[in-house]
């Protein structure tokens, strides 16, 4: 019997069939356009996405200044998070992941500083942001630049030229997007100080709030923010500040401690939420 795909895995099969879909899904045009239906290519490009984001996100620690084996921790603790992964129901018909690594690649080339590579990274966090258009804030916040934030020219060229259903015809989805701050609030009642949900998902990137300072803050705090407009959870912080914060834990941690980290972050000792 055929796994059964969640509501945003089932909005981006419509759009890659050519349907009309509900914001924000309607500015998140390119996987739809290049995968369509055929559940291959979905699969093709979510594995492939792993490579890229865990290869970029060395590169961009290495070239922040973290020894080899730091900046492969970096990676690992990222890749290693529960919400990068995502729920089942998104595996592999999903933009967070595909756009994640799209963004990373942008900003590992971004931060080498040289004019060529920087604009072509800008170019790269554009196609991410095709693909989710938050991708451009989520490159000035890792690099903690503003220059990224001029890729956000491709969403909002998206948004004039391409019209949203106004409808899914499934009333609970519906409501949800008339009303993201009541169901927000809905959806997260009573968890708001659940560690299983808001805390323990980190695993050992909870080392990085030892160093931190009002850059990482103000990322972590955009990050939870979302979850007072949305009804999902540790996928949506994980996404925004999983690479400061990984990053931050990373540079604390001695290279000889550097295997233990990795395997005490990479197996969990309960299921963590992923949503």
């Amino acid at each position: 019997m055929a796994r059964r795909l969640g509501p945003d895995a089932q909005r981006y099969l419509a759009a890659g069939d050519g349907q009309e879909v509900t914001r924000p899904f309607h500015l998140r045009w390119a996987l739809p356009a290049l995968c369509g239906t055929n559940l291959r290519l979905w699969w093709a490009v979510w594995l492939t996405s792993w490579i890229v984001l865990g290869v970029s996100t060395v590169g961009w620690a290495f070239a922040r200044g973290l020894t080899p084996a730091q900046a492969i921790l970096t990676g690992g603790l990222l890749l290693g998070l529960p919400g990068i992964l995502g729920p089942e129901v998104s595996i592999p018909v999903q933009v967070d992941l595909p756009a994640t690594a799209l963004t990373m690649l942008g900003v590992s080339l971004m931060v080498t500083g040289q004019p060529v590579w920087m604009v072509l990274g800008l170019i790269v966090i554009g196609c991410a942001s095709s693909v989710r258009e938050t991708a451009p804030i989520c490159a000035a916040l890792w690099l903690w630049s503003p220059w990224p934030l001029i890729a956000l020219i491709v969403p909002a060229i998206i948004a004039l030229a391409r019209r949203p259903a106004e409808s899914t015809g499934i009333a609970e989805w519906d409501r949800i997007t008339d009303h993201p701050f009541r169901t927000a609030l809905e959806y997260h009642a009573g968890r708001w100080r659940d560690a299983r949900l808001m805390i323990l998902p980190w695993g050992v990137c909870l080392v990085g709030l030892y160093a931190l300072d009002w850059r990482l803050a103000i990322i972590l705090g955009i990050a939870y923010a979302q979850l007072l407009i949305a009804t999902d959870s540790v996928r949506l912080y994980q996404h925004i500040a999983g690479p400061a914060l990984a990053f931050a834990a990373a540079s604390l941690i001695p290279d000889p401690w550097v295997p233990l980290a990795l395997v005490g972050h990479l197996f969990w000792i309960w299921k963590p939420e992923r949503i």
